[in-house]
Parts: structure tokens; C-alpha cells; sequence
């Protein structure tokens, strides 16, 4: 019996390593991997190892070692096998692995309250300003469908260490201050709206943070006119902040004044209201439409994503070919126009993914009428001096004391699972390598994105270029 007892503490011992989620460890496995002719980063190889084969995740990375890139360079014939049995043998590889992954960094020294600037880019002030320890890690954000495994197992997730981005490198991708289109439009909204009436609210694609800038706004800043008359219910948006644009948040421009937001669209004048659009570097907006894709339809797969142009995989598509994008937007319809379809369901074409991006917010930049368009990424570094400028362009008031969103503003539930939290966040997007090496990742993709990329928003917004 005392036998027996063994074997299944055994066996459950082997499935619970099985079940441990890929994405427990930091270090860079071993950067590129090929398979099947194509390139890829070898932590991905490894995740898939460990989530389609049920393999610990040092036998994932035993096994991803023959396709590792850097393997080839200790073999004369460029046999992957031969290289990975050279590398591991007279490098003890897999023992460095281990290593790094048991190595503890130093705590992070946090700063007396004293020494805080609140304009400061430092990313370990602006996590304390926002009371986040990053001594503590964060969960990654990962696919919806893997989060989505993980909850229904009841898997918990294992937090990665911080390792914070310098602000050198932060500033290198999006500059040294905030970027706010349409600040020079706030006089003319505010003549021609009456203080009580003025409303605010986010608009913009998916994975653009409508939510966080929704939160953000609620949390801070309030139209003291509206709010004082007593006379408006919360569905009304009392304080002046409403949860998205009345006609749909990620809805193109021109369904402004043509069609109603099923969730807080009735009942609003449209041209009260001021949108404040939301824009994410169009590299990090595409690994996150990897993740969660919403609306958004086209063909791509883990090992190949965006898939901004075909390879010899995609069937029925000629190499080289951009993959199209059909983007389901679904309205109230108002007015005398025809109805869209029967079931008030649009399908927009776009070239790709990238022309989605380019498309979407040119148009938005062509508005005529007050608007704010501002960056996900002034949220993260520059979320005071952001919100309060958004908030004295429609005439409201910032709280006495500013509030922060530490947690995803998205829920972790529903088609928002497997969301980054702020932590997670300002680690994921401070990160200048990951930008640049780790989303385009297929040449073709990033030949593609190298040429179509519109060069006047890019500028207009302070991205780096690729």
C-alpha cells in the first residue's frame, strides 16, 4: 500500500509539472529558432512544446534546442541536431537555463515619497506613484484562449520578476513629453457647448486601452456643472465621463451622427460629445490583435503572427500576397439611411492588418469637428499630465488627489482574458528589443510594415521608426 502511495504521489507530481503555464520564465531562451523554413523566436517554440505536448519546461527546451539559430554557428554542415548536441555538451546549456531561471535580482530600491516628480518618466517612479511594487512580478499577458484554459483549470498563474526598461530606452521610442492631437479644437468645443452638457469618452481600435482611458477619466476628472444639477442618473454619465463614444468606440469616424452604441449611445446628443481617440504604436497594437483579435478576422496562427503577407503556407494565397482583414462592427442604426444588413452587422475590407491601422486613424486625423486623438503609451509615462490636459480641454476639474489603474482595466474575464496589468504593461511596452525583434519576426512581415507604414502618423505621434 505505502507502494502504491508512492507511484500516484509520483504521477500527480509529473501533471502538475505538465500543467505549469508556459510563460514562467524571463530569460532569452535562445533568440531565433527555425522551423519549417520558418523564423521565430525560440521562447515561442518552447511555450508550444509545453502546452501541445504536455512537457516540463526544462524537456521543452531540451527538445527546441536543434532549432535554435545560434546552434548552426558551432556546426560546419548546419545539422541542427549535431550543433545542439555540441552546444549542450560543451556549454552545459540547459544547466545555464536553470541557473538564470533561479537567479534572484536584487529588490528594487523604492524612493521616499519626498523625492517623487510627478512628471517624472523614470519607470520606477512612475510604478510608485501608481502604488505598484514591482518587487512583487506581474503575470505576462498571454493568449485569450490560453488564459481562458488556465481559469477554467484553475491553474494559477506564476508571476515573472520586473525587469524595468531604463528611461533612456522608454524615451527612445516615444519621446520625452505626451503627444495630443487636436488640444488646439478645446476652445471651439467648449463655446459651443454649454458647460452642463459636455461629455468625454474614448474611442478607438481594439487593444488601443478605451478602457484604461475610460477608468483613468472616471477616476479623476469630473464636469462640476453637470454633476451639481443632481438631475442626471448614472447611466447618464453625471460626472461628464462616459464609458465610450455614443455611437460605438471602435466604430470608424463617419458612423459619427449615423449610428447609436447599443451600451450608453441612447439618449446622447453626439455633438456634445468630445471623443478622446485612443492610438497604441502600430507594432505593439499588432502583437496584441495576436493575442486578442476581437472583431477583427484574418488568417494567422500562433507561429505566424500578424501575417501581414503570405508565406508558402497560407493555401490559396500567392507569396508575398497581403492577407485581408474583415473587421465585424455592429451598431444601433439612426436616421433616414439604409440599414447596413438585416442583423445591423457591417463588415469592413482592409488590405491587411497594417492598413487597418493606417486607415482607421488617417481618417480620424481628417475629422473637422473637436476631437482629442492620444497615445496609449503617454497613459503608462505621462498618465497625470495626460489626464489633466484631457480633462481642462472639455472645462471639467481634476480631483484633489490623482488615482492610477494598478490592475487590468480590461477584467480578466470574458473576451478580455489573459489582459496585462500595469506593471506588466509599462515592462512589455518600455521594451525597445522586444518592439523591434520580437513582433515581426518573419522578414516578409517586416519588409511589409517597413513600406506601408504610414510615415505622418507615425511622426505626427512620435513613434520610432522601424
Amino acid at each position: 500500500q505505502q507502494q502504491q502511495q508512492q507511484q500516484q504521489q509520483q504521477r500527480d507530481n509529473g501533471n502538475n509539472n505538465k500543467k505549469k503555464q508556459p510563460g514562467s520564465w524571463k530569460q532569452e531562451f535562445c533568440g531565433t529558432c527555425r522551423f519549417r523554413d520558418q523564423e521565430f523566436n525560440c521562447n515561442h517554440r518552447v511555450e508550444w512544446v509545453m502546452k501541445n505536448k504536455g512537457k516540463t519546461e526544462d524537456e521543452a527546451m531540451l527538445e527546441s534546442l536543434r532549432y535554435c539559430l545560434k546552434n548552426q554557428e558551432h556546426s560546419d554542415n548546419g545539422g541542427n541536431n549535431a550543433a545542439a548536441s555540441s552546444l549542450k555538451s560543451n556549454n552545459n546549456w540547459l544547466e545555464t537555463i536553470k541557473q538564470q531561471k533561479d537567479n534572484q535580482h536584487a529588490p528594487f530600491k523604492l524612493l521616499p515619497k519626498s523625492q517623487w516628480d510627478k512628471y517624472s518618466m523614470d519607470p520606477l517612479q512612475v510604478l510608485q506613484r501608481a502604488g505598484v511594487d514591482p518587487n512583487e512580478g506581474f503575470v505576462p499577458s498571454m493568449r485569450m484562449m490560453e488564459a481562458r484554459k488556465a481559469l477554467r483549470a484553475n491553474i494559477e498563474l506564476e508571476k515573472q520578476q520586473a525587469q524595468l526598461p531604463s528611461l533612456a530606452e522608454i524615451q527612445s521610442l516615444y519621446g520625452t513629453k505626451p503627444y495630443i492631437l487636436g488640444l488646439d479644437r478645446c476652445q471651439a468645443y467648449r463655446d459651443a457647448v454649454d458647460p452642463e452638457f459636455r461629455l468625454i469618452g474614448p474611442a478607438g481600435l481594439f487593444n488601443s486601452a478605451t478602457n484604461l482611458l475610460a477608468q483613468l477619466l472616471r477616476m479623476n476628472c469630473i464636469n462640476n456643472a453637470r454633476l451639481k444639477t443632481k438631475k442626471y442618473r448614472p447611466r447618464d454619465a453625471p460626472s461628464g465621463v462616459k464609458i465610450q463614444a455614443p455611437w460605438g468606440k471602435h466604430n470608424p469616424v463617419f458612423w459619427r451622427l449615423h449610428h447609436e452604441a447599443k451600451v450608453g449611445g441612447a439618449g446622447t446628443k453626439q455633438e456634445d460629445f468630445l471623443p478622446i481617440v485612443m492610438i497604441k504604436d502600430p507594432l505593439t497594437w499588432m502583437a496584441s490583435m495576436c493575442r486578442h483579435s476581437y472583431e477583427a478576422r484574418w488568417r494567422h496562427y500562433p507561429e505566424h503572427c500578424p501575417n501581414l503577407v503570405a508565406n508558402r503556407f497560407d493555401k490559396g494565397k500567392e507569396v508575398g500576397e497581403s492577407i485581408p482583414v474583415f473587421v465585424k462592427f455592429a451598431t444601433q442604426h439612426i436616421g433616414d439611411e439604409p440599414i447596413p444588413d438585416p442583423k445591423n452587422r457591417t463588415f469592413i475590407h482592409y488590405d491587411s492588418l497594417l492598413e487597418l491601422w493606417n486607415r482607421w486613424y488617417t481618417e480620424w486625423t481628417a475629422a473637422e469637428f473637436p476631437r482629442l486623438m492620444v497615445r496609449f503609451e503617454d497613459l503608462l509615462f505621462h498618465a497625470e499630465e495626460t489626464i489633466s490636459q484631457i480633462c481642462d480641454c472639455a472645462g471639467g476639474q481634476m480631483r484633489p488627489r490623482f488615482r492610477y489603474v494598478e490592475d487590468s482595466a480590461k477584467g480578466d474575464t470574458g473576451p478580455h482574458a489573459g489582459s496585462a496589468g500595469f506593471l506588466a504593461s509599462l515592462v512589455t511596452y518600455g521594451n525597445s528589443t522586444k518592439r523591434m525583434k520580437d513582433i515581426l519576426t518573419d522578414e516578409a512581415d517586416y519588409e511589409f510594415a517597413k513600406e506601408n507604414l504610414d510615415e505622418k502618423l507615425m511622426k505626427d505621434f512620435g513613434y520610432a521608426p522601424l
